[in-house]
């Protein structure tokens, strides 16, 4: 079997160290430049303006500004409640499902080929917390994660990024996790137009039993650490 080229392997390696900042620097410009967008008010207006074009290019064009501002930190329930308004609790979920899935892979893979290095130099004492807490069970550890009604989407798919767990597992408990509070608010958005109270209610049932499991899930944890 024939080795590879180094002299080729040393051309790529140096090809991908150099477009790293400049990469880093993009997603940097792209967020910042977004950054209007991501008070509640303005990001919900722009998401309903998609939804009303109507037929495939306007829920394609919700689901790629969906998944743009989920990743650069928008709250997403935020587009879980517009989808649900638009199209339903049960294709609203799913829609606001796929954008989050997208917006947390895309965040871990710029996290991990772009950020890694330099976050691990700079800040590595601080990220071995994180490495040690989802690395050893990163399906659990991440559903308990999604399943609670507090954090912060952004940073954990970061620092998920920064560790050494694999995307896969990740994403299954991500896109699992998500599920219970994007029916929620798919529910809360349809359950604000008239006549369907019934939905708020299973809506707020619904997180309350999410709420509880995550709970379930992170007492387990502690009890076998």
């Amino acid at each position: 079997m024939n080795s590879a080229n180094p002299h080729a392997v040393s051309a790529t390696h140096g090809a991908a160290k150099m477009l790293k900042p400049a990469l880093m620097a993009g997603g940097l410009i792209a967020a910042a430049a977004a950054l209007p967008l991501l008070s509640h008010g303005s990001a919900q207006s722009a998401l309903v303006s998609m939804l009303a074009e109507g037929g495939l290019r306007g829920q394609t064009t919700f689901l790629l500004l969906a998944t743009f501002l989920i990743a650069i930190g928008l709250p997403r329930q935020i587009p879980a409640f517009a989808a649900g308004y638009a199209f339903g609790p049960w294709y609203g979920t799913a829609i606001a499902l796929v954008a989050q899935s997208l917006a947390c892979s895309l965040d871990f893979i710029w996290a991990r080929t772009v950020a890694q290095d330099f976050c691990r130099r700079k800040f590595g004492a601080r990220l071995a917390w994180v490495d040690r807490a989802i690395a050893c069970h990163p399906f659990t550890t991440t559903l308990m994660l999604r399943l609670m009604p507090v954090g912060n989407n952004l940073l954990l798919n970061l620092a998920a990024g920064l560790t050494r767990v694999r995307l896969t597992p990740f994403l299954t408990g991500s896109a699992i996790g998500f599920i219970p509070q994007t029916i929620v608010f798919a529910m809360l958005g349809k359950g604000s137009a008239p006549n369907h109270v019934h939905l708020l209610m299973m809506g707020g049932a619904t997180f309350l039993a999410s709420a509880l499991l995550g709970l379930v899930l992170l007492r387990r944890k502690r009890s076998a650490a």
